[in-house]
């Protein structure tokens, strides 16, 4: 075993972490104080977090009962994951919410169906009878639902799922269209929101950020996802 997973193993009470790295591969943001970052220790249970937070210290326990009754613990918390832990602003030691971070680090996707393609030459109404007069045949070979998503990963790094669907030039000759495909890039958590960001490069490679989503976690669960923006709420089935 490697120094680094030997000092974790023996500092989280003999258990060796899924990832010897964990503690390093999340970027915190520097402007949330509230939330911290580290390694699931032995004694977690419903009532209690404890989390190592740097292998030099001893781990620190966090009081989440309250937090587990209001439905904020948010995956199922093992031995060696890496957690995300919302601090309780009158009370550090007590937990808000608490965010499994290997849970949440995967491939996310869910289905969509085309819509009646907007015309400027052809009214709504028109459109919708030349639909009606369609073979319900060629309609079912068109209508086909498309996965859309993305993957989160280590480092704050996001792979857009469904963006090879973008290039089919043969979309433009059909009645229907996809809505548009969220090309997320990045993604960090500030104050137990999930912030999705859209990227771009600029002439000299620099990478800038376009814009930006923030959502609140509903749930999470080994094969489901359920986000809010705002008033959506969206849901995401894991896909292995």
């Amino acid at each position: 075993m490697p120094i680094m997973g030997m000092a974790l193993a023996v500092a989280c009470g003999g258990h060796q972490p899924a990832a010897e790295a964990g503690l390093y591969d999340f970027a915190q943001d520097s402007t949330d104080a509230t939330t911290i970052y580290g390694l699931a220790c032995d004694g977690c249970n419903d009532t209690i977090v404890v989390l190592l937070r740097n292998i030099e210290s001893d781990p620190d326990t966090f009081y989440i009962l309250d937090a587990s009754r209001q439905k904020q613990v948010f995956g199922h918390l093992r031995i060696g994951d890496m957690l995300a832990v919302v601090r309780n602003a009158d009370d550090s030691a007590r937990a808000d919410k608490v965010i499994d971070l290997d849970d949440l680090k995967a491939t996310w996707c869910y289905e969509v169906l085309p819509t009646l393609r907007k015309r400027a030459d052809v009214s709504e109404a028109d459109a919708k009878q030349l639909l009606a007069k369609m073979p319900e045949s060629l309609k079912d070979s068109l209508l086909v639902p498309r996965e859309y998503g993305f993957q989160l990963k280590s480092e704050n790094k996001v792979t857009p799922v469904g963006m090879s669907y973008q290039s089919k030039t043969s979309d433009e000759e059909t009645p229907f269209e996809y809505p548009p495909l969220k090309r997320y890039r990045q993604w960090r958590l500030k104050g137990g929101q999930l912030i999705l960001t859209e990227t771009m490069r600029d002439s000299v490679g620099n990478i800038l950020p376009v814009s930006s989503d923030t959502a609140d976690l509903v749930l999470l669960r080994p094969d489901t996802l359920v986000l809010r923006f705002g008033d959506e709420v969206k849901g995401y089935y894991k896909k292995e």
